[in-house]
């Protein structure tokens, strides 16, 4: 199954999402953290200088403790804490509640954007077909080139992304569609189900994430066909949960 592309992105005035003139655009990015600083200062790191690009961001770091490193980390790149000892769907559902943006991102803290990622969403909302769709970002596993082909199959055959490669959706669209599901693992299943394949969008600009914060060895390998296969097959996303992310 081949998943739908938007048109080609361009960083013209089609990117104008504001007044007449104007190319800003607003958005909400929710990171659902999980106590781990070093992965949270990556992922908060890739988003910085976007400001200056013509993107107005609001910076929402949710996690179960807040520890003292975590609220650091945070208060470094002018994000809002919030802390949730909740599922990780709940955690994403907590930060989107409290955004205020029309558009939202939703990054898991192990993910790190690629360069440019910023020009790609300002066109991606400029155009009135997505506001009733999900777009994510490719998955780049770095260290691990099959890992990242896996991933290539899993999204372009099994119509299936991962909750590590990002979302950005409207806000209300996302309501529309009943919210993150609140569920420590197979929260981003859920929402794939219900948007469908025709409803997502791929991106060109890598979501990346380390080897050793993915299950990048042959039993990885292995639950991930067994995830597109029950998956397809409707399977109850909770019982999917068993097989990880």
């Amino acid at each position: 199954m081949h998943l739908p592309r938007p048109r080609a992105l361009r960083t013209d005035a089609a990117a104008e999402t504001g007044p007449p003139g104007s190319r800003q655009m607003a958005l909400s990015v929710v990171v659902a953290a999980n106590g781990d600083a070093a992965q949270l200062q990556r992922c908060l790191g890739s988003l910085a200088g976007a400001g200056r690009r013509g993107l107005h961001l609001e910076l929402i770091v949710v996690d179960r403790e807040g520890a003292p490193d975590i609220a650091a980390v945070a208060e470094t790149h002018g994000a809002r804490l919030i802390v949730a000892a909740v599922s990780r769907g709940a955690r994403f559902a907590a930060g989107a509640k409290a955004a205020t943006s029309e558009w939202l991102m939703l990054l898991r803290a192990e993910t790190a954007l690629e360069r440019g990622w910023d020009a790609t969403l300002i066109v991606y909302a400029a155009d009135a077909r997505n506001r009733e769709r999900g777009g994510f970002f490719p998955l780049q596993v770095e260290g691990s080139a099959a890992a990242t082909r896996r991933m290539r199959f899993r999204n372009r055959w099994g119509g299936l992304p991962s909750g590590a490669q990002g979302l950005v959706i409207r806000r209300r669209f996302l309501v529309h569609l009943g919210g993150v599901a609140d569920l420590e693992r197979g929260e981003d299943l859920a929402l794939a189900r219900i948007l469908g394949a025709k409803r997502m969008a791929v991106f060109d600009i890598a979501a990346q994430v380390r080897a050793e914060d993915w299950s990048t060895g042959i039993g990885g390998a292995l639950a991930g066909v067994l995830r597109i296969v029950l998956f397809r097959l409707h399977v109850p996303i909770r019982w999917l949960q068993v097989l990880g992310d």
